[in-house]
């Protein structure tokens, strides 16, 4: 059992390091986005989409060792009340070193959010005033009136 709990201490590590990526990606968004520079904060976006995709195999990793520790679907705080008592301590600061990274990251993650919605409605108020009608529904999004062209119809009489 301790092998295990080691195991789940390794995953908390990695989880760890993980959202310190996400933590300094934030933090290149704010900086890409106060200068303006679309080309960085493209490469920014690329890099957090490949972090979900890393995210989602550390989900299935915890499913797993959870699983085999007989603890499936519990969350941390059970997690460590199933831990052998020799190992407690060290699990705890594992979880508390977990615990501040996702804080660190959340507000970095907000704070990039706040910047990126001002410029956005400073780019919608621009286009407004230059005239152009914003769309109701949304960028990709015709009205209820929108005919779709011929060329895209399918006659499924076929």
């Amino acid at each position: 059992m301790e092998e295990q709990f080691r195991a789940y201490m390794t995953f908390l590590e990695t989880l760890r390091q993980a959202l310190e990526t996400l933590t300094a990606l934030a933090a290149e968004k704010i900086k890409a986005v106060s200068q303006d520079d679309l080309i960085a904060l493209d490469e920014v976006l690329r890099q957090e989409q490949a972090q979900a995709l890393h995210f989602r195999g550390l989900d299935q990793t915890r499913e797993k060792l959870l699983k085999e520790m007989g603890l499936q679907g519990a969350s941390m705080s059970k997690v460590s009340g199933a831990c052998p008592p020799a190992m407690k301590q060290e699990l705890q600061r594992a979880t508390a070193a977990l615990q501040a990274q996702y804080q660190a990251y959340q507000e970095q993650s907000g704070q990039a959010r706040a910047l990126l919605e001002k410029n956005l409605r400073e780019v919608e108020s621009t286009i407004a005033a230059m005239g152009a009608v914003p769309p109701s529904a949304g960028p990709g999004y015709g009205g209820p009136d929108a005919q779709i062209p011929n060329s895209m119809k399918t006659d499924f009489r076929a």
